[in-house]
């Protein structure tokens, strides 16, 4: 087994991120009764994440949050939640 990059765990990190604003973006919905394609803002998800906080790309990346039903985005290739 290969020791990990620091880019591949970079990636890893943000991939949870996204997952984590993903899960946060879903309770958010769930909790203000807001249909998929809803808008919402960084603020929104801020107390559904344990630092109260949207969390940052230790790469460097921006995230794009997206409406509800779509998934969260980072600007650097490689750094996406599977489909």
């Amino acid at each position: 087994m290969t020791p990990q990059t620091s880019e591949e765990q970079q990636a890893k990190v943000c991939i949870n991120n996204l997952r984590l604003i993903n899960a946060a973006k879903q309770q958010w919905a769930l909790d203000n009764q807001k249909p998929s394609g809803a808008l919402l803002i960084a603020a929104d998800l801020e107390p559904y994440l344990k630092t109260n906080a949207l969390p940052t790309c230790p790469a460097g990346g921006v995230y794009t949050i997206n409406p509800v039903g779509y998934a969260p985005l980072c600007n650097i290739p490689g750094h996406a939640l599977a489909k």
